[in-house]
């Protein structure tokens, strides 16, 4: 439930309390702790129940044409006023948004088929409500329209299997901190309000897959994956509110190579899967990497996607009732945030360290209608110093109810989150019920707590309540 993000490598967003008057050094380190802060990612296959994932890569194209989608109607009321920086200042309804989803798959022959799948978004309440929405709220986030999936795929006579377009590769077994899983952007418009359909966002890609005695290889290519999809300028979760009315400017470079690759091995054992992969890509979030003009009144802060190269492995195993799973890896050239005391000593970006990141986590299924987990995760950062913002090693935890009633046409989903860094928790309930096999209705609600002195601070008036009503369709 990728604030890292935005988790859900980590995630992370962030900014300003409202009422507090804040330097123009204070609020730039607060926005960056914020903007680059571990979070939760909440993104991974089993959290919402919903979607399913390959394990291998490959999916079933023997099947017949079909078209599938889904409109939904969201409305939304903030339960606190989030303050005098953000466009949205009070309590109030803060989404009346329609959207509509369409998947088309159509088989092709000689054991080959294609996907497109896109989805449009609408949301009426800056019509409906009298803030002063900026543009980009209005045209980028409130209003838009996404080309999700967009690919081919064939599985050859010898077992080879190719996809190549736009596409979606979840890797890993964690729920709350990405370590193994290292592919695919996230929408991070908001923190932990999507639906997992949503989160994951699909990048151009080839993914090569085949077998090699006992074990399964994947090998990927992508190019310009680009970055998470942050809140834009004065919305609700935009990372750099802090800073907005100093005059600051905020530039995006491009990295200097947009190429990444992956590799993974994966073997069944007796009780459970082992996984190895590898990569070298970039952060999937920008970092500072120069400052200038910082005795003028407008500084400028550029910001780029940092190389990165990450090994590690992923396993699980059944015993009883229980799934039990790890991962551990290791991260190089992640960028980390100084203290404020030290960050506008690093004109020239911030300091690459190495990071071993590592999760623990167990499902518990012998109770009927109810699923229950929990996990911890670790970030430890190699050669630490005092001048970083974080500590050296950073604890995190989450625990998960998941409970079916009704011969499961209700689905109660309760998730408890102490982030990263002890930085804060997220509490997030959903319950959605099955009227009939075309329509649904669901219900959601999520408390921000942080801590006091927590560079996510700004975001913890974000409370939100949601209502939605679901319509699908299959042809």
């Amino acid at each position: 439930m990728s604030f890292s993000f935005c988790p859900f490598p980590q995630r992370r967003l962030f900014g300003f309390s409202p009422g507090l008057a804040l330097g123009p050094n204070l609020a730039l380190g607060i926005t960056f702790s914020i903007l680059l802060t571990p979070l939760p990612s909440f993104a991974q296959d089993d959290f919402f129940s919903t979607v399913e994932v390959s394990d291998d890569g490959k999916q079933s194209i023997d099947q017949s044409f079909s078209l599938i989608g889904w409109a939904v109607q969201k409305v939304g009321y903030g339960l606190e006023a989030p303050g005098p920086l953000f466009s949205r200042q009070q309590r109030e309804l803060n989404r009346v948004e329609t959207s509509l989803f369409a998947q088309l798959d159509v088989p092709l022959p000689d054991n080959s088929a294609f996907r497109i799948s896109g989805r449009a978004l609408h949301d009426e309440i800056y019509r409906i409500k009298d803030n002063d929405y900026t543009y980009d709220e209005v045209n980028e986030f409130r209003n838009r329209y996404e080309i999700r999936d967009f690919y081919f795929e064939k599985e050859f006579d010898n077992g080879l299997y190719f996809k190549i377009g736009n596409q979606i590769l979840a890797w890993g077994q964690a729920e709350y901190l990405r370590v193994t899983d290292l592919i695919n952007i996230e929408d991070q418009y908001t923190f932990v309000q999507q639906d997992l359909e949503d989160l994951r966002l699909q990048i151009p890609a080839a993914l090569l897959n085949f077998d090699l005695g006992s074990w399964s290889i994947d090998a990927v290519y992508t190019y310009d994956a680009d970055t998470n999809n942050l809140a834009p300028e004065l919305d609700e979760f935009d990372p750099f509110i802090a800073f907005r009315s100093n005059g600051t400017f905020i530039i995006e470079e491009v990295p200097e190579r947009e190429q990444e690759v992956f590799f993974r091995a994966s073997t069944q054992l007796a009780s459970g899967e082992l996984q190895f992969v590898a990569g070298e890509f970039n952060d999937n979030l920008p970092t500072l990497v120069r400052l200038e003009a910082l005795g003028s009144p407008n500084p400028r802060l550029y910001f780029s996607q940092n190389r990165m190269r990450a090994l590690g492995f992923s396993a699980n195993w059944v015993e009883g009732s229980w799934l039990f799973y790890g991962e551990a890896a290791i991260h190089t050239g992640k960028r980390v945030r100084p203290n404020l005391e030290t960050f506008f000593k690093k004109v020239g970006g911030w300091d690459e360290k190495e990071q071993l990141l590592s999760v623990l986590g167990a499902e518990y299924n012998g109770f009927e209608n109810l699923q229950l987990a929990m996990e911890l995760d670790l970030i430890h950062t190699r050669a630490h110093t005092s001048s970083m913002l974080l500590a050296e090693d950073q604890i995190g935890a989450g625990v998960r109810a998941f409970w079916t009633p009704l011969n499961q046409r209700l689905q109660i989903l309760a998730v408890w989150s102490e982030l990263v860094g002890s930085t804060g928790r997220v509490i997030r309930v959903s319950a959605d019920y099955n009227w009939s096999d075309t329509i649904d209705f669901g219900l959601l609600w999520v408390d921000y707590q942080t801590e006091s002195d927590s560079p996510f601070v700004p975001f913890e008036n974000n409370d939100v309540i949601q209502l939605q009503l679901r319509y699908s369709f299959q042809i």
